[in-house]
């Protein structure tokens, strides 16, 4: 195993239409560079050959363990050959990375010959600093090229990238979002002189320059991911993992993020807070507040927010169990689990019982925190409309609430 040197710095919706979603399968790891404790091999050692580092790439900070630094001058990482073959058939390409922008631009991954005359068989993911966008390139033959674009948000500095192959039909997905899907129609194979490289490729022009950044936890799957299994990826780092909430007066909340590599941070306000130094403090919130977590890594800096909305047990209406009329399990962490808003207002659920619109009973529970995730025995149920049907306890008197959402795909 070779080492590189350390430093450690709501509406009702009726759907007239059924879509096709996604067949789940299970996907299976077969390449992993994570980079923890500074190891450059694969952790699944199923590529034999140790990977050969150029330049002085080094160890620094990342969303799980460690991560590579490139600092633009010539660092690079030449993986074994063998990596390429994952390439050919069914696949998914993971990894998180950090750009700083440059005057030109520059590969991030490639898969490409040495002889740059001959373009056939290359792959490359590319950072565009002038226009902020990631540029995914695959060309097959001289005039069969596939190319997908994706604006790079500011509002993150370490990004997550999935490219999946399903078929010959290749997927763009960016922070958790789906960017696009083209066909390249045939199927696709590389040279055997074609070497795969982490950040570099033997191809750069004098209109390019070399990475300046950071890779991270870089995986290879045997499978297409789907929306709905993507977000097992997430990282969720520099970001609030704990939900916007009620709480009775008097009551607190503990915050969970998903860890930072920076040591300068800050919350406003900082009113009940236990420690207003801590990245994941105590809250308990003297009135409805919306907190904001500043995270500054120098060069790049990020916020996130969460509200806290406080009632008083006066407040409370029991009648008034709320559930969205729609929600999407797309896999982008963002409303992708059906459940009991406001849960505060339930002393004791009976059951929630949810139904298709065949009266099919599809998901119940009697455990207010837990959500349905859109599923039927594993698969994902398509876009359709179904209705809910809750019993529950408050403030001594049992209720009974029913109605109607709908899943989005």
């Amino acid at each position: 195993m070779r080492k590189f040197c350390l430093i450690k710095p709501y509406v009702f919706i009726v759907l007239i239409s059924m879509f096709l979603v996604q067949e789940s399968v299970s996907q299976t790891l077969i390449h992993e560079f994570n980079f923890d404790s500074c190891i450059l091999d694969d952790a699944q050692m199923n590529a034999t050959v140790p990977t050969s580092s150029f330049g002085n790439p080094f160890c620094d900070c990342g969303p799980s363990g460690d991560a590579v630094y490139f600092d633009g001058t010539g660092d690079m990482l030449l993986l074994d050959s063998v990596v390429k073959e994952a390439f050919v058939n069914d696949f998914t390409l993971s990894f998180y990375f950090w750009v700083e922008d440059t005057n030109k631009p520059y590969n991030i991954f490639s898969i490409k010959k040495s002889e740059c005359l001959d373009r056939d068989s290359t792959m490359a993911i590319r950072y565009i600093p002038i226009s902020r966008t990631i540029e995914v390139d695959l060309i097959r033959t001289l005039g069969d090229r596939l190319s997908i674009t994706a604006e790079v948000s500011e509002d993150r500095c370490w990004h997550h990238l999935a490219l999946t192959k399903s078929g010959t039909n290749y997927s763009l997905f960016l922070d958790q979002d789906f960017i696009e899907s083209k066909d390249q129609f045939t199927n696709y194979t590389f040279s055997d002189t074609s070497s795969v490289f982490i950040g570099f490729s033997p191809c750069t022009s004098t209109s390019e320059s070399l990475f300046t950044g950071r890779i991270d936890e870089l995986l290879i799957y045997d499978q297409a991911f789907n929306v709905n299994n993507l977000n097992s990826l997430n990282l969720n780092t520099d970001q609030i993992i704990t939900e916007n909430m009620t709480l009775f007066t008097g009551e607190g909340v503990q915050i969970e993020t998903g860890g930072t590599c920076s040591n300068n941070f800050s919350w406003n306000p900082t009113v009940g807070l236990d420690d207003p130094n801590a990245l994941e403090p105590f809250i308990i919130p003297p009135e409805s507040t919306e907190y904001v977590l500043s995270i500054n890594h120098g060069s790049c800096q990020v916020m996130d927010t969460i509200f806290l909305n406080v009632i008083t047990e006066e407040q409370l209406d029991c009648d008034q169990l709320l559930l969205p009329k729609a929600f999407t399990p797309n896999g982008d962490n963002l409303n992708d689990e059906y459940g009991i808003s406001n849960d505060f207002i339930v002393d004791e659920l009976s059951y929630l019982k949810i139904f298709d619109r065949w009266g099919a009973l599809v998901f119940e529970t009697n455990n207010v925190d837990v959500k349905w995730d859109g599923s039927f025995k594993g698969e994902p149920m398509n876009s359709a409309m179904f209705v809910y049907k809750a019993k529950y306890i408050c403030q001594g008197e049992e209720k009974l609430s029913v109605g109607s959402f709908s899943i989005l795909r």
